[in-house]
């Protein structure tokens, strides 16, 4: 692959991943402002004691496996088949399992209606197990535009069902059906449209072979599963059940950018930079410009929506969610270094050594013990405040993990995040007054937003970004070709 149709076909991929991921979470938002605003704080209360129950039994479903099948070069049908029912088996015991415990999570939580939410809100993993092949697939072969149609379409589909339960007055069963509806109709388009299909075979031999690779990114994300979600569960436990609403709230508004942004970025570029795995020179020139464009684009969006918090928030939810103004501030700080994590993940998945992600997240357990014993005897703002450090920590581990396996040096990587750092600091110490003169909230959100962007674009092509000028002239390629 030469470096030209690296950079196109790069490019193509980013624009297919950022217009799912942007389509996804715009539907996400929408339906989530609406449906917030007629179910009650106690409601997401429930469903985020089961959040973690949830992730975790997605990712063992998933057991590192589709990684390992788009970082091997060469795969058989055979292999591609015993993924397939092996997943298969693997959810189905997995819903007997948490099924048979939803009776101790109700009675740990002190909530007898979660052992008949588990009940449905855990059937999306059999759901999902369907699709996992097909998913791969496309991926490796870079399909993005059929996946894009198909995250849209169920995620419509999904969006109507829950708007209509809420409306209906099916109050927290409308978040429990909303997942499921979605995984169901994904898994129904995904085998309508793709002709791939299981063989009826199955080989211990094939699963073997890549569970060396997927073994450590298995453990890695339950980890970081356990890591992302343990404050549900403590949060859950010790404090009122409204302070678990206001931090699923703000988790969940914060992680529609965090997760659009990182999404996007670490779903194009690994099965391509996996077919380049090979050349490490090329490698390092595209982790950088990955790096630069990650911070580029990250840095100014999580420091305005942590600015632009308060009104927004105020705008569009009832009084009765603004209290969770403050979590959702804090994970837009929190936000900047996991997506910086994931993507640091990714170069080090391509090198083949997931075992050093592994490690990284052995370091998050043991600073994630000494936050939670030092901060939950306090109030849970503090407890959140510890989970932002935390990340930012564990980022800084993560650089040192990045530049042993890859070659991407600390200090080059340092280097190509300053500047933009830097220019969205410049940005938020800016627009933040702007906050003391304007009253109407809808004015302010917009001359804030609008200050802010041309004072980024603007500082930025003064400095020579080299990111904004790339992006410039391709717009004007792109312009001058549809011409």
């Amino acid at each position: 692959m030469s470096e030209s149709s690296l950079k196109q076909k790069t490019i193509g991929a980013l624009l297919w991943n950022l217009l799912d991921r942007t389509g996804q979470q715009v539907l996400l938002f929408i339906v989530g402002i609406l449906v917030a605003n007629i179910l009650s704080v106690e409601d997401y209360a429930l469903v985020g004691m089961l959040a973690i129950f949830s992730a975790i039994a997605n990712i063992v479903l998933d057991s590192g496996f589709s990684a390992a099948l788009i970082q091997k070069k060469e795969t058989t049908e055979e292999e591609f088949s015993s993924v397939f029912w092996f997943n298969l088996v693997m959810s189905v015991l997995l819903y007997g399992i948490l099924i048979a415990c939803s009776p101790l999570i109700a009675r740990f939580f002190n909530q007898p209606k979660l052992v008949e939410l588990s009940a449905v809100i855990f059937l999306t993993l059999p759901i999902n197990s369907l699709t996992l092949i097909q998913t791969t697939l496309l991926n490796k072969k870079v399909r993005f535009k059929s996946l894009t149609q198909i995250n849209l379409f169920s995620m419509t589909l999904s969006g109507i069902a829950s708007l209509g339960m809420a409306l209906a007055g099916c109050g927290v069963w409308t978040l429990a059906l909303q997942p499921v509806v979605l995984a169901a109709a994904r898994a129904s388009l995904l085998w309508g449209r793709e002709s791939w299909r299981p063989q009826w075979v199955f080989r211990f031999a094939a699963i073997r072979s890549l569970f060396g690779f997927a073994s450590s990114l298995l453990l890695a994300s339950l980890i970081n599963t356990c890591f992302l979600n343990i404050y549900s569960v403590i949060i859950g436990k010790l404090f009122p059940q409204k302070q678990l609403g206001y931090y699923t709230q703000g988790n969940k508004m914060c992680d529609m950018g965090v997760s659009l942004l990182y999404g996007s970025i670490q779903n194009a570029t690994f099965p391509i930079f996996s077919a380049i795995q090979d050349k490490r020179e090329r490698l390092i020139r595209a982790y950088r410009k990955t790096i630069r464009l990650t911070a580029f684009i990250t840095f100014p969006i999580m420091a305005g929506l942590l600015v632009t918090a308060r009104p927004v928030i105020e705008l569009l939810l009832k009084e009765e969610w603004w209290p969770s103004i403050p979590f959702f501030q804090l994970f837009c700080v929190g936000g900047c270094f996991t997506i910086l994590t994931a993507i640091n993940n990714n170069f080090i998945k391509v090198s083949g050594r997931s075992g050093g992600i592994l490690k990284i997240e052995y370091y998050k357990v043991a600073l994630t013990v000494v936050v939670v014993l030092l901060a939950y005897r306090e109030d849970v703002l503090t407890m959140v405040t510890g989970l932002v450090v935390t990340r930012m920590l564990v980022y800084i581990i993560n650089m040192i993990y990045t530049a042993r396996y890859t070659g991407y040096r600390f200090l080059m990587q340092l280097t190509d995040l300053l500047p933009y750092a830097g220019l969205s600091i410049l940005m938020t110490l800016l627009i933040l007054p702007i906050g003391g003169w304007i009253d109407n909230r809808i004015l302010l959100i917009a001359a804030q937003a609008t200050v802010g962007i041309l004072l980024y674009v603007g500082t930025a092509y003064a400095t020579g970004s080299k990111i904004l000028k790339e992006s410039l002239e391709l717009m004007r390629k792109k312009r001058g070709n549809g011409k």
